[in-house]
């Protein structure tokens, strides 16, 4: 579900007060920064690795650099976007002798009880959609979709986390969503699938 603007704010000016206090020396701060993280941080690890330990210890050397690097953050940008940013850099510099990346889509869970059979049925289409599309991306697009369709990112966010046009980006949204748009045969999509941008 979709934070609202004042939800959204509030996050952003906890963790803004987080990171200062963490810069300033309060471990207690830092924990709280790194539990509400931790998952997300996982989940992009996850996507290059493809193994729990591996992933773990990419998790904690994004720790490390987070403890090491938040009095630089300045909160010119969202603390979760300049957080993605270290944990992307860090992934890609990581695998460059390592197996190519794999998409969130071959594991994205689709089972939720409170879905009916179409809706499941929908979100199951999507989710095979999206492989698609993901696989015939070049390697460093693919996490770029995925942090579009998994991670609700805005393409702004998504340039400044990879570093590439945001152009290219929404060229590669593009093609996933075409995909999910010709495999989606009764013309309905699941939210999150057909967000739009500005």
């Amino acid at each position: 579900m979709k934070q609202t603007v004042d939800q959204a704010s509030g996050s952003a000016h906890e963790d803004l007060t987080l990171c200062r206090e963490t810069a300033a020396g309060n471990q207690a701060a830092f924990t709280a920064l790194a539990a509400k993280y931790r998952k997300r941080i996982f989940s992009v690890g996850y996507g290059f690795f493809r193994n729990p330990d591996d992933t773990e210890d990419f998790v904690q050397d994004v720790l490390v650099k987070l403890y090491t690097s938040v009095g630089t953050f300045r909160g010119e940008s969202l603390f979760s976007t300049w957080l993605m940013r270290i944990a992307y850099n860090t992934a890609v510099n990581s695998v460059k002798r390592r197996r190519e990346y794999t998409s969130l889509a071959e594991d994205f869970e689709v089972a939720d009880a409170s879905l009916g059979p179409e809706e499941s049925h929908l979100k199951e289409v999507s989710r095979l959609a999206i492989r698609e599309a993901v696989s015939s991306l070049p390697e460093r697009y693919r996490a770029c979709v995925d942090m579009y369709f998994f991670y609700d990112m805005p393409y702004a966010d998504i340039g400044e986390v990879t570093g590439l046009p945001v152009n290219t980006i929404k060229s590669h949204v593009f093609r996933a969503k075409k995909l999910l748009r010709e495999r989606l045969d009764d013309g309905e999509s699941p939210s999150f699938t057909m967000r739009s941008e500005p």
